[in-house]
């Protein structure tokens, strides 16, 4: 189910998953990236999603004022409101993103109660290690 859609992502929950689901494309900054990741919390927070799968096959860049804004702003409220968390990154081709993307992670899992990032080359082994994360829906 598409929750929420702009010009750099595309966030859906993905129920067999129990997930929500960023996808990226493009050299993503400004406002509306900043407004995506707002609204994934905001998403995540009503639907109680854990688990997070971030595709980043497709995205290009980020703007380095936008990405510490991600690790500055919103990732401590992040910590705050999803303290059990599990994250899934499916890595672009860049180097330079694989690299931004682990220090953002190690950052988020220093905070967090309980918590686990596993980054992956393809979006379906990134699935599937989220399944074996996940708990059944009471």
């Amino acid at each position: 189910m598409t929750c929420y859609k702009n010009q750099y992502v595309t966030v859906e929950i993905d129920s067999e998953l129990q997930a929500l689901v960023q996808t990226w494309h493009g050299f993503a900054k400004g406002e509306s990236y900043r407004q995506a990741w707002d609204e994934s919390l905001k998403i995540a927070r009503e639907h109680r999603l854990t688990h997070w799968l971030i595709n980043q096959s497709e995205l290009k860049g980020v703007n380095y004022e936008d990405w510490q804004w991600v690790n500055d702003n919103w990732k401590p409220r992040f910590e705050q409101e999803i303290t059990e968390n599990f994250t899934a990154i499916v890595l672009a081709n860049n180097i330079f993103d694989e690299m931004a993307g682990r220090i953002t992670s190690r950052k988020v899992n220093g905070q967090a109660q309980k918590s686990a990032t596993g980054y992956f080359a393809d979006k379906k082994r990134a699935e599937a290690w989220l399944k074996s994360l996940a708990q059944p829906v009471i």
